[in-house]
């Protein structure tokens, strides 16, 4: 009798430590959610959240998006081409940047013939803006490290900013394929 009244003492201290360590448990949770919740910075609405590019594309088959942030996106077409559009603050003066282009290349030891060209369209917000897409040829010499031989620049001013537009192709007989990317692409701020 004495073994049974033993069993149920130890029995009795049993179930109240194991009913003190649950509800000693269940408290340091609630300690810990609580300071938890506390100590949580407040976010306010917005802050942290991914600002919009500028631009976007309507798609065009064959070609990609790639890399796109707030002034800049760029489409890619295998590896023959890409296209870039990159969004600047300020005026711009097209003959001047066409030659600092041209420059560039020379400098570098890159012979660079002038192509044609051709009036294309950026289409924003409130409507199309048209600009001069200006072809430029570079050849390679041998020894030097290839580059892409057929290059597009063009330039589209608007009221506070231009949209510099760039193409590359591997040869210069490819850029046609660009146009239709080009002319996918949108700028999403008013003019």
């Amino acid at each position: 009798m004495k073994q049974k009244q033993n069993y149920l003492t130890l029995n009795r201290y049993t179930t109240s430590a194991l009913v003190l360590l649950v509800v000693a448990a269940a408290s340091a949770v609630v300690m810990l959610h609580n300071n938890k919740t506390e100590a949580a910075p407040s976010v306010k609405p917005g802050v942290g959240a991914a600002v919009p590019s500028k631009f976007s594309t309507t798609g065009t088959q064959g070609w990609w998006q790639g890399a796109t942030n707030k002034t800049s996106m760029a489409l890619f077409h295998g590896h023959d081409c890409f296209t870039s559009v990159e969004y600047k603050t300020g005026k711009v003066d097209v003959a001047a940047e066409l030659q600092k282009q041209q420059d560039l290349m020379t400098s570098a030891g890159y012979p660079v013939t002038l192509g044609s060209t051709q009036t294309l369209t950026l289409q924003t917000a409130i409507g199309s803006e048209q600009y001069d897409l200006h072809q430029l040829n570079v050849m390679t010499p041998v020894g030097t490290q290839a580059l892409k031989a057929g290059q597009e620049f063009g330039y589209v001013q608007l009221a506070n900013g231009y949209v510099k537009v760039m193409a590359y192709c591997d040869t210069s007989d490819q850029l046609p394929a660009t146009i239709p990317a080009l002319q996918s692409i949108k700028f999403n701020e008013a003019k």
